[in-house]
């Protein structure tokens, strides 16, 4: 009996028009500059000539690049060695064997130009990797969802040790399992979660871009150094007096951030367009995208750190995000690979349900030493005292009105701002979890359950003995939780956290 991928295969034929596309949209990105510089500029025909001749030949050897790449993209299951094998290159080949035990997971992802086409993206992740060590990119959708089911099995037989890991049975692809509860993003919360989160950053993604395409403008001289230099000076001279310039950006900010946040509700509803979380029996299934789509399916075993987030507004319309980290050599939440925006505080609880082995239960909570207050003011200081020092020698002239600017901002703003930062901060062990909370406008819960830690680091430096104060890191495979200048208090639970992790022969990946 053959097993199923037991032989090298090659992608789908139409993987050559996508490799093709996707190296000459490659090109463009790298050469648009220059491409804008001819048509703005204007060429002449002799030159049009030698350019398009050029584009010919050019466009020529990338096809046969693409040719070569197609049929040198080989992969197998090797069931004698219990592993997944790549290979792959054009010039040098590169040779990938992923182990069945360290396949995290297996899901597609399909873009704009997958979907016109007709193929499926299979990504697999693997433990103790920041990145994709697989990504098959043209695969038939019958073959793409065979691939994964053969994969997810295998991984599940080399979890638990099994010898006979060849002789696994294929399951036919089920379109539509038993659902324990399906959850759907509609555009209207779409646009809430729009103009209630990311507020900054369509605003960094304008200021990349502005400044992205002055410079590039720049290098082919489309504008005038010395005459933007002089329309500069006229600006800063017609409002010479720092309460005028500050008017003057205070404008122009909220103009940059109305527009920013234009960009963020466009961005959110791209990325999360037709959102679909739904519960089968042993997985949650997640699906979503416009331009990429990504379906990924999440075991609760491979978990290791949940994270809740909102805000005031949000909370109010009661929506929710949920992050998830899986195992992974990433060491900061922020970096999880699974986000599920929308969602409603009884679907929260169902995710946690869900996800983890033990139901959370009140435990011990400690708060930061005042201390850490004071570290902070200080160093949200240091931002406007730098600000003041090159403010002396810009407006000398001004620099009492600078000072009292500044001063306003520290006292009315950072201070406070600092002060709830610090209230909100709290570490609760219970008998089953690490939970730690924090911030001040985006509140966030992180969730960590005992048994899937893999160490604890207890850091105290010298200044801090006097006081008995001590930094807590918690280490799991799936990133790290950090909670400094706390009480040797928490030296108990500590020793009852690495106690559980002893004893409890739960499975924690």
């Amino acid at each position: 009996m053959i097993r199923p991928f037991s032989e090298p295969q090659i992608q789908s034929k139409l993987g050559v028009i996508l490799i093709f596309l996707s190296q000459f949209y490659k090109f463009l990105r790298a050469f648009g500059a220059a491409l804008i510089y001819f048509l703005v500029k204007g060429i002449s025909s002799e030159i049009l000539n030698k350019v398009l001749i050029g584009a010919g030949f050019f466009i020529t050897l990338l096809l046969i690049y693409s040719i070569i790449a197609f049929l040198r993209f080989k992969f197998h299951i090797n069931y004698a060695n219990s592993e997944f094998v790549l290979e792959k290159g054009v010039f040098n080949t590169e040779k990938v064997n992923v182990p069945f035990n360290k396949i995290q997971q297996v899901y597609f992802k399909r873009s704009l130009l997958q979907r016109v086409i007709g193929v499926y993206s299979l990504v697999l992740d693997t433990a103790g990797s920041s990145g994709k060590e697989i990504s098959i990119k043209a695969l038939r959708e019958k073959d793409a969802k065979e691939l994964q089911q053969v994969l997810m099995q295998v991984a599940k037989v080399g979890e638990e040790n099994v010898t006979g890991a060849h002789d696994v049975l294929i399951k036919e692809f089920v379109s539509n399992p038993s659902n324990a509860w399906e959850h759907k993003l509609s555009p209207m919360t779409l646009l809430k979660l729009g103009l209630t989160s990311n507020y900054f950053r369509g605003v960094w993604l304008i200021l990349i871009f502005a400044g992205s395409i002055y410079q590039q403008l720049g290098d082919f001289q489309f504008i005038e150094s010395d005459t933007y230099t002089d329309n500069v000076r006229g600006y800063l001279e017609a409002y010479s007096r720092p309460i005028e310039i500050f008017v003057l950006t205070a404008i122009v900010f909220i103009s940059i951030f109305l527009l920013g946040l234009l960009i963020s509700c466009i961005e959110i509803f791209i990325k999360y367009f037709d959102l679909k979380l739904q519960q089968t029996n042993d997985s949650l299934e997640l699906e979503m995208g416009l331009k990429t789509n990504t379906k990924t399916s999440l075991k609760p075993r491979r978990v290791q750190l949940l994270r809740v987030i909102t805000n005031p507004i949000q909370k109010r319309l009661n929506l929710h995000e949920v992050q998830i980290a899986i195992a992974s050599s990433q060491n900061d939440l922020t970096k999880t690979k699974i986000r599920i925006p929308g969602l409603e505080r009884i679907q929260v609880e169902k995710v946690k349900k869900f996800l983890f082995t033990y139901k959370v239960k009140t435990g011990n909570l400690f708060k930061p030493a005042v201390y850490l207050y004071f570290r902070l003011i200080i160093l949200a200081a240091l931002p406007l005292l730098l600000t003041g020092v090159v403010a002396s020698f810009i407006v000398p002239n001004y620099l009492v009105e600078v000072t009292s600017i500044l001063s306003i901002i520290y006292v009315a703003i950072v201070v406070p701002y600092q002060y709830f930062w610090y209230r909100a901060l709290s570490l609760e062990i219970t008998p089953e979890f690490v939970i730690m909370k924090k911030g001040v406008w985006n509140q966030k819960v992180e969730i960590i359950e005992l048994f899937k830690l893999q160490a604890i680091t207890v850091n105290q430096p010298l200044w801090y003995k006097k006081r008995k104060l001590f930094n807590y890191t918690f280490h799991t495979a799936g990133g790290d939780l950090s909670f400094s200048l706390t009480s040797e208090l928490v030296q108990k639970q500590i020793n009852y956290a690495l106690f559980r992790v002893e004893v409890d022969h739960q499975p924690w990946m």
